[in-house]
């Protein structure tokens, strides 16, 4: 029998990066994951999997050299390290912060780190590496009415003069990872998700901003909005992103950006369908506008590696039905018995 394949993921303990390890250890990789806290990470050894073919290493993006370890020995890298910032060192929002400060503390550490981690890859004969960005990186003035994610990308000049900091940092970070890639040979995925929904695979993932808000409203609290928005919002399934992954670090012929997300839909259709399962107590108010036309994009890339996506109402419902056990490992136990 073949020695499995090794892989390291880093941020191996926020959402994205747990389904990242528990999907890789289902399909028999060997996982070098990295975390900042070693202790939080003790929960990823009740992965199937886990007692013989996970290793974890601490090591955190402020020290690029801490992924040294780790990467040794990894034939793949997903990088599942960079969530968006929400706030600057001293905790104000980032909308609040000054233009100067908002770069150097949301969006250049990023763009720093990526690029340093990328040239210890390569250094340590790493050959394809994933990054995990998001969909405001495809975002031009000017957006196509099908988006394509080759065609449609953000203007970094134009996140920075209009203040949007956090979808700067997407942007940037993409730019740095592909000149770091091309630099040292590294075949290069970039996965444009969006907002992640799934049931928490960690305590604290019940903390993170989408979670919670929808958490919120299974109380009958309000969650973001006091009426409907008239837009639209794209979800991701965590789970599939993860196989999405592993996907394009087995599949030589990918690289290059993908969409990885299910679907567009307005916040009408989501509200309605999360009333489903909550109180109307915590329900924003209709807003009495016409929804806008929900966000449309070109999924040929997507579907070409023949990843199945999760159909909305089935994230939704799968989170809210989550909720409703009570044992301390009823998040985990759903997850895993998919």
């Amino acid at each position: 029998m073949s020695e499995p394949k090794t892989i390291c993921i880093a941020g191996a303990t926020g959402l994205a990066g747990a389904y990242m390890v528990h999907e890789a250890l289902h399909q028999g990789y060997r996982v070098h994951a990295t975390v900042r806290d070693v202790h939080r990470a003790e929960r990823l050894r009740r992965f199937p999997g886990a007692s013989d073919r996970l290793q974890i290493f601490q090591a955190h993006t402020e020290s690029p050299d801490s992924f040294i370890a780790p990467l040794t020995g990894a034939e793949a890298v997903i990088l599942a390290c960079f969530p968006t910032p929400r706030s600057g060192r001293d905790g104000r929002p980032v909308a609040e912060l000054e233009p100067g400060r908002a770069w150097r503390e949301i969006v250049a550490p990023s763009k720093v780190a990526c690029r340093q981690i990328l040239q210890i890859a390569g250094q340590a004969e790493v050959s394809a590496a994933v990054l995990c960005s998001s969909t405001a990186s495809a975002a031009p003035a000017t957006p196509s009415p099908v988006l394509n994610e080759l065609r449609d990308v953000s203007s970094l000049a134009d996140q920075r003069a209009t203040g949007k900091y956090m979808q700067a940092q997407k942007t940037a970070l993409e730019q740095a990872a592909q000149e770091a890639a091309d630099q040292v040979g590294l075949r290069l995925t970039t996965l444009l998700s969006s907002m992640m929904v799934a049931p928490a695979l960690l305590p604290w993932h019940m903390e993170g901003h989408v979670l919670r808000f929808l958490a919120a409203l299974a109380r009958g609290e309000p969650g973001w909005h006091r009426q409907v928005p008239s837009g639209s919002m794209s979800l991701t399934d965590p789970a599939d992103l993860a196989r999405f992954a592993l996907a394009a670090c087995e599949t030589p012929a990918v690289s290059g950006r993908y969409f990885t997300l299910s679907d567009s839909w307005t916040w009408a259709r989501i509200y309605q369908e999360i009333a489903r399962y909550v109180p109307a107590t915590g329900l924003p108010a209709p807003n009495g506008d016409v929804p806008h036309l929900p966000t449309l994009y070109d999924f040929s890339r997507r579907d070409s590696l023949g990843v199945r996506f999760t159909p909305i109402e089935d994230m939704l419902g799968r989170f809210f039905q989550s909720l409703s056990l009570t044992a301390a490992d009823a998040p985990l136990r759903d997850a895993v018995a998919d």
